[in-house]
């Protein structure tokens, strides 16, 4: 085991070396050839090409033990920045189970109360397992589930239910394997324990995950306005009040429960960090679900913050124009900052066909209250906006972002005498919100989309 605790040293594992148990491995071979030892002999003897890739199996379920162990840090799956802040809430202990044709492993797991962030593997442990695991057919609606505990109170005891969660998949070494990111999102009520399942395994195989929440704060808030309207129609302006009752942070995410009169409706919430800084709803966090119940209005809204956020590095959070501070302490009226208020630009047409709608690039700039120039001889233009700089070309996919090459999905485009582009390098790069509005007329097959301009949330 001398080269195995090497290699642990080398890329920086915790701790000491977690050593591997030979007793396991030849456990997990017998598992595979599921037979016993006279069976196995004759097995072996007629299809001695089978055992190998069995025993490759198991080799590779090894590998991927130990490499769960040397990656125990999978925030940076889902997070930007530095992600050391989290690392003590990171569960890093592999857990396996195994069927006839894949193993299940999940390497690795972090979340609070109302998400778990996980890092998942499947491994081939047949050929008819090995051809398929590669086919552009084994991503499907079943392959993962995510089930909790049921809570509903005609549930039987130990019955479960299925949750929503997102997944991508990552690059993996192993040639019988594939690796996943599976974030549980939104779970609708704080578990213990969750289980991962894999749809081409025998029924009842499951992962079980215990969940550790990292810790958070709730703040109370009690303040009705107006929330985020861009996307209802101009006929129902009035639904866009909504009454928002109570922020919850944890490092990972942000829980927002309130009563709106439309789904549509989005709060706008504000960050005060402990410098005294702003930090905007755009800037720091994503929306990854939210529930809204017509007959109570009852309404909850999910983000998960892009980058970690440190508890301490949070002073208060503003909801209109009023600061909440998290220790408690009576909020107090701050100042309304025009320049953060949503506004909208012109839509401008797609840049290729079947392609999206474009901004002006000039136009977004400048009203965001950035600093727009053009450098006619190289054909350029430089938008800069919360420091960041942004360079693009007319006809050239890469941008220069301070500096950094950075592909878009389509070339941008002189129209109407002015440059445009598409608005996820705004996104990205800026930390600002872009969505188009539109509004369905008519319904069924008869229905119809009307687009409007552009609604952008600095």
């Amino acid at each position: 085991m001398a080269r195995l605790d090497k290699l642990w040293r080398a890329a920086g594992g915790p701790g000491t070396p977690p050593g591997l148990d030979t007793r396991r491995v030849k456990a997990r071979v017998n598992a595979a050839l599921d037979t016993d030892e006279t069976e196995r002999k004759g097995y072996m003897t007629k299809k001695l090409r089978v055992v190998l890739i069995a025993a490759a199996a198991a080799v590779a379920l090894m590998g991927a033990a130990f490499a769960a162990n040397v990656m125990w840090d999978p925030l940076a799956y889902w997070f930007q920045g530095d992600v050391s802040s989290g690392r003590e809430y990171v569960d890093s202990e592999a857990r396996t189970v195994s069927g006839q044709d894949y193993a299940l492993t999940v390497e690795g797991s972090v979340g609070d109360e109302r998400n778990v962030f996980m890092t998942v593997t499947i491994t081939a442990l047949s050929d008819k397992a090995k051809t398929f695991i590669h086919a552009s057919d084994f991503i499907s609606i079943g392959t993962f589930d995510i089930l909790v505990p049921a809570k509903e109170p005609d549930a039987a005891d130990g019955s479960l239910r299925p949750v929503g969660f997102s997944s991508k998949e990552l690059k993996t070494e192993q040639e019988n394997s594939r690796r996943f990111r599976l974030a549980a999102d939104d779970l609708p009520y704080p578990v213990d324990t969750l289980f991962v399942c894999c749809g081409y395994m025998e029924e009842g195989k499951r992962v079980e995950v215990p969940v550790t929440p990292a810790p958070s704060v709730t703040v109370q808030i009690g303040a009705s306005g107006t929330g985020d309207y861009s996307g209802l129609p101009a006929s129902a302006v009035d639904s866009g009040i909504l009454l928002i009752k109570e922020v919850a942070l944890s490092p990972f995410t942000c829980q927002v429960k309130a009563e709106a009169a439309s789904q549509a409706v989005k709060p706008r919430i504000f960050l005060r960090m402990a410098d005294g800084s702003i930090r905007t709803q755009s800037q720091v966090m994503e929306e990854t679900g939210g529930e809204w119940q017509p007959e109570s209005r009852a309404t909850s809204y999910s983000y998960r913050f892009k980058e970690i956020m440190t508890l301490e590095s949070i002073a208060a959070v503003i909801v209109f124009d009023r600061e909440y501070p998290l220790d408690g302490s009576q909020s107090v009226p701050v100042q309304h900052d025009f320049s953060l208020d949503p506004f909208t630009i012109r839509r401008m047409e797609p840049l290729a066909e079947g392609s999206g709608f474009s901004v002006p690039v000039q136009e977004l700039t400048e009203r965001l209250g950035g600093t727009f120039s053009q450098d006619a001889a190289k054909g350029e233009v430089a938008c800069t906006y919360r420091g960041v700089t942004i360079v693009l070309q007319a006809g050239n996919k890469t941008a220069l972002v301070d500096g950094e090459a950075v592909e878009m999905f389509h070339a941008p485009a002189m129209q109407d005498g002015g440059l445009a582009a598409g608005p996820q390098v705004f996104r990205d790069a800026w930390g600002i919100d872009i969505h188009i509005q539109r509004e369905k007329l008519g319904q069924g097959a008869d229905a119809e989309i009307v687009w409007g301009d552009w609604n952008i949330l600095p």
